[in-house]
């Protein structure tokens, strides 16, 4: 019976409209002065959702798309990717950080060239004793944090042999020529047969004494002409010239 009343009194509100809409908000007394407040703070939750929703899709395609942006020593927030140009390769910030690892802290000995190509100066008195060609322990460790770098990009790897002017005094290496190539290729071959670069991505060149930093008129300009150079670039210079 209370039913019918009920229905009765829901539907014989006649045209009075704000009397239908007062009985379903009337849920609780209080509900009927604030029947607005339903209206907003649904509104507000909608909002709500959409600002999540927009925050989340910038985070996804902020870590998406040809440039990943990570923190390193050119500063946080920097865009750089291996095979894209740009004023920075990432090749260069790890390839520093495996020689700072090592305690190389030369600032001469990593170098970024115009054409984002990347060049390592080892030590050549660090690699091997005088006259000899077989890498010492020290320089094992050494090659093998730098090849950690070499084996996360796709660099080609150009291995380079040079000494100081002094003649040599070996029946197995009578020029410097023969020398700076066997010193050479003992380091791409460490980088190759031990550390697991691919032999594909290496080339060696020797240049003997005719291409030195400084010149050879003191025994330390001499010790800085003795080194290999691993120079990281992203296509061999052969190739350039035929496109």
């Amino acid at each position: 019976m209370k039913f019918e009343e009920k229905k009765i009194s829901l539907f014989t509100a006649g045209d009075n409209l704000s009397d239908f809409y007062d009985e379903i908000m009337s849920y609780y007394p209080e509900r009927k002065k604030n029947r607005w407040s339903v209206v907003w703070s649904d509104l507000m939750m909608i909002m709500f959702f959409f600002f999540t929703v927009m925050y989340v899709f910038q985070i996804s395609t902020s870590k998406e798309g040809p440039g990943k942006s990570k923190s390193s020593e050119s500063g946080p927030g920097e865009v750089v990717n291996i095979g894209v140009d740009s004023s920075r390769p990432e090749v260069y910030d790890q390839t520093k950080q495996a020689v700072s690892e090592v305690m190389m802290n030369d600032p001469n000995s990593i170098e970024l060239k115009k054409d984002n190509s990347v060049r390592i100066v080892l030590a050549g008195d660090f690699l091997f004793d005088p006259g000899q060609v077989d890498l010492k322990v020290g320089a094992r460790y050494q090659l093998d944090q730098i090849a950690k770098v070499l084996n996360e990009n796709d660099y080609i790897i150009n291995v380079v042999g040079h000494t100081d002017d002094s003649p040599t005094r070996s029946d197995l290496y009578p020029t410097n020529w023969e020398l700076s190539s066997k010193r050479a290729s003992m380091v791409a071959r460490y980088l190759t047969e031990i550390s697991r670069v691919d032999e594909k991505r290496i080339f060696v060149s020797a240049y003997s004494s005719f291409n030195p930093v400084v010149s050879n008129d003191t025994a330390k300009n001499r010790e800085l002409n003795r080194r290999v150079e691993i120079i990281l670039l992203k296509q061999k210079p052969n190739e350039e010239k035929s496109r």
